[in-house]
C-alpha cells in the first residue's frame, strides 16, 4: 500500500495492506499523529486500498477510482474537518445525513480531520453513528491527540498510531537532552540544547515523541550509560512530557510549551 507517510511506518503500512487484503475492514479507524505529519495522505492511502477494484491489499494509483481519491472528487468519499476552532455539532449532521444515502459504489467513506477538537455535543453525536453505522460504511477519524475524544468514542475504533520519527538525530538529542535533565544540570543550560525545537513546532513536537521514548526505554528496557532511577520519577517526567504535548496540541506556541517542560524537570 502506497502510504505518504515515511519509511518509519513501514509496520503500519503493513498492518493496514493486511488489513484490506485480508478484506476485514472495520467500520472506524483512528490515526493518531503529530501536526507536521501528513494524516490526510496517510488516510487517501488507506482508503485507495480499500476502494480500489485491485483488491490486493494495494492502491494501484492508476485506475479511475485510484485517481478520483486523489483528486478529491470521489462520489462515496468525503472529507470534514473544523470550522474554526472545533468541528461542530452541524458538522456530525451533515455526515449522518452523508451516510444515509446510498453510496454509488460498495461503501460511504468519511474523513473527519481535527476530529480530537469536536465538542461534546458532537462527539455524543457520533457516538451513536459509530455504534450502529450504517450500511457498509467506513469513517476515518484523524487525530493529534486522542485522549481529548471520549472513552465510549475511543472503544468503538480501531486505533494506529503514526510514527514522527524519520531518523537518529532526533533521538540522539533526545537522550542527550534526558541525560543532561537527570544530572540536574540547569534550566538556561536545557534550553540551549534544545536548540530550534524551542522555537519550531514540528521540531518541538518530534523531539517531545524522542524524549518520552527515551524514558519509556528506561522504565521497560533499560538504558544503557544512564544510572538507575525510582520508577515513579521516571513516570513523572512522562506525564510532564506528555503535558507539554496537550500544550502543543493545543497551539501554544513552541517556546512556552518546551520551556514549561524544561522548567518543570529540573524542578
Amino acid at each position: 500500500m502506497r502510504l505518504e507517510t515515511g519509511s518509519e511506518n513501514t509496520k503500519l503500512k503493513e498492518r493496514l495492506e493486511k488489513i484490506v487484503s485480508s478484506d476485514r475492514i472495520s467500520h472506524a479507524y483512528l490515526f493518531e499523529g503529530p501536526f507536521d505529519i501528513d494524516k490526510e495522505a496517510l488516510a487517501r492511502g488507506f482508503i485507495k486500498g480499500v476502494l480500489c477494484p485491485k483488491g490486493l491489499g494495494e492502491n494501484c494509483g492508476a485506475c479511475n477510482i485510484c485517481s478520483k481519491v486523489d483528486h478529491g472528487n470521489h462520489e462515496d468519499v468525503s472529507w470534514f474537518g473544523k470550522e474554526g476552532l472545533s468541528v461542530k455539532n452541524d458538522v456530525v449532521e451533515t455526515i449522518q445525513d452523508k451516510l444515509n444515502v446510498r453510496p454509488v459504489g460498495e461503501r460511504n467513506v468519511i474523513v473527519i480531520s481535527d476530529c480530537d477538537t469536536m465538542t461534546q455535543q458532537a462527539q455524543n453525536r457520533l457516538l451513536k453513528t459509530l455504534e450502529e453505522p450504517p450500511g457498509n460504511a467506513l469513517i476515518i477519524l484523524l487525530s493529534e491527540n486522542m485522549e481529548n475524544l471520549a472513552p465510549t468514542i475511543l472503544s468503538r475504533c480501531v486505533k494506529f498510531r503514526i510514527d514522527a520519527q524519520s531518523g537518529k538525530t532526533l533521538d540522539a538529542s533526545a537522550e542527550e537532552l534526558v541525560r543532561m535533565a537527570l544530572a540536574g544540570r540547569r534550566f538556561h543550560e536545557l534550553v540551549h540544547a534544545a536548540g530550534e525545537s524551542t522555537r519550531d513546532r514540528a521540531k518541538a513536537g518530534q523531539l517531545l515523541d524522542s524524549m518520552e521514548r527515551v524514558f519509556r526505554d528506561m522504565l521497560l528496557e533499560g538504558h544503557k550509560d544512564i544510572r538507575t532511577y525510582k520508577p515513579e520519577e521516571i513516570g513523572r517526567y512522562i506525564e510532564q512530557i506528555e503535558e507539554a504535548r496537550t500544550r502543543l496540541n493545543q497551539k501554544m506556541s513552541a517556546e512556552y510549551a518546551m520551556k514549561e517542560l524544561l522548567l518543570e524537570i529540573t524542578e
